[in-house]
């Protein structure tokens, strides 16, 4: 092992941040690498989560790349996972040695050395059976392999836009669920530790001073077996095994227009919306025609709102919409600034999938009108409002904005299990 060696990290906040990526992708084969992370997820989640890169030098010569991602949390100082890429065959790491250079740069306790190109172990478990078709539980070697093929089925992605099949290991510290039907993976749930956590109101922030979050990146179920609930039970399981890992608050982010999605979220997980990211990703593709705003979810798992939900059926049909309650835009394209009232609806399009393929242009005008009223009524302030349920009135679909105030905390502030500090 060598001994001069140095290391530099990347900054995450710079304008130079998604170039960077690239360059660093390309050093490490990318797009043909599976054990890559795709440049969506690098450049705008990882350094949200409190991610971070650093090269891995000794003299002029570039050894590898760290990977540095949030794990836990002991006596109140970080852990990381240091995922390793070498870039020099015949160079061994030492992870002591690592871990003794990069460890004091990031005020961590410490770092757990892992290497995606070694044998990985994975437990196959059973957390939760619905009759006798459905089964939920953590994936065995083969069902990590058929998240990636999952992905690609449902999404239609390229190969460089997919998550890694180890990234499921006991080893990488992430929380992974499948859900099978006849012994065969149909769905797919999993999450990564983060540091840090999204805007939380006052009260929220005393209970929850723990840094440690979870960031349920990424969801998927077959087209031939949704609207069984397999989506729901993949959170619920998500959600016990965080409360069982003294977890209270999960993150993640959701396309505002995508009205399926809210109807998962808000009505069945009984999650909220505060904050909002206009542009989150910088890609394009069937799904994102334009720009790729999201939602930033916090789902608090252990609220007494949320536990109910969880306990209760899922087969509900949606709300329908009070006829007094003010729309922020109504016809969706035109929205009003100035509305003070305990609940606001926000309408959206009926099919948001279907219209960015027939009509660009309109799909343009519905996300930049909802762009400036998320970002005009979304907030903790005195005053704003937050994402909190759907409604339908005929074949119009809206979410359902609440004013934060006394009365909107009463209930999310009641006996809340899970995290303490």
């Amino acid at each position: 092992m060598a001994t001069d060696l140095t290391c530099q990290f990347l900054d995450a906040e710079g304008d130079a941040w998604a170039a960077e990526v690239d360059h660093v992708r390309a050093l490490l084969g990318a797009p043909h690498n599976p054990q890559l992370f795709p440049p969506q997820y690098l450049k705008a989640t990882f350094p949200r989560i409190g991610g971070r890169i650093a090269f891995l030098r000794a003299g002029p010569r570039l050894l590898g790349v760290a990977f540095l991602f949030p794990r836990d949390l002991e006596s109140g100082r970080p852990v990381y996972t240091l995922r390793w890429h070498s870039l020099e065959p015949s160079f061994q790491p030492d992870p002591q040695q690592l871990s003794g250079l990069l460890a004091p740069k990031l005020a961590a306790e410490r770092l757990v050395f892992y290497d995606p190109s070694a044998r990985q172990r994975y437990v196959r478990t059973t957390a939760d059976r619905v009759g006798d078709e459905i089964e939920i539980g953590r994936p065995g070697p083969d069902e990590a392999a058929a998240i990636r093929q999952l992905q690609q089925r449902i999404w239609q992605s390229e190969d460089d836009l997919l998550y890694p099949a180890d990234v499921h290991s006991v080893g990488f510290g992430g929380l992974s669920l499948v859900a099978r039907a006849a012994g065969q993976v149909v769905g797919f749930a999993f999450a990564l530790p983060r540091f840090g956590a999204a805007p939380l109101p006052p009260d929220w922030q005393q209970r929850f001073p723990s840094r440690l979050r979870l960031e349920s990146q990424l969801l998927g179920v077959l087209p031939a077996y949704r609207q069984r609930a397999i989506a729901f039970l993949l959170k619920r399981a998500q959600a016990q095994e965080a409360l069982r890992r003294g977890l209270g608050l999960i993150h993640w982010t959701v396309d505002p227009l995508q009205f399926g999605n809210a109807v998962l979220n808000f009505a069945k997980l009984r999650a909220l919306a505060f904050s909002f990211s206009p542009d989150h990703y910088p890609y394009r593709n069937a799904l994102n025609r334009v720009a790729a705003s999201r939602l930033e979810i916090t789902w608090l798992v252990g609220a007494a709102p949320v536990q109910r939900a969880l306990q209760r059926s899922v087969g509900r049909g949606l709300p329908e919409l009070p006829p007094d309650l003010p729309r922020a835009n109504p016809g969706g394209l035109d929205w009003k600034p100035a509305l003070d009232a305990p609940c606001l609806a926000i309408e959206l399009p009926e099919n948001w999938n279907e219209l960015q393929q027939a009509d660009l242009s309109l799909a343009q005008r519905w996300r930049e009108t909802t762009d400036q009223l998320l970002a005009h009524y979304l907030g903790l302030r005195p005053g704003q409002y937050a994402i909190s349920g759907v409604a339908a009135e005929g074949p119009r679909r809206y979410l359902v904005a609440e004013r934060l105030g006394p009365a909107f905390w009463a209930d999310w502030l009641a006996d809340p299990t899970g995290e303490v500090g």
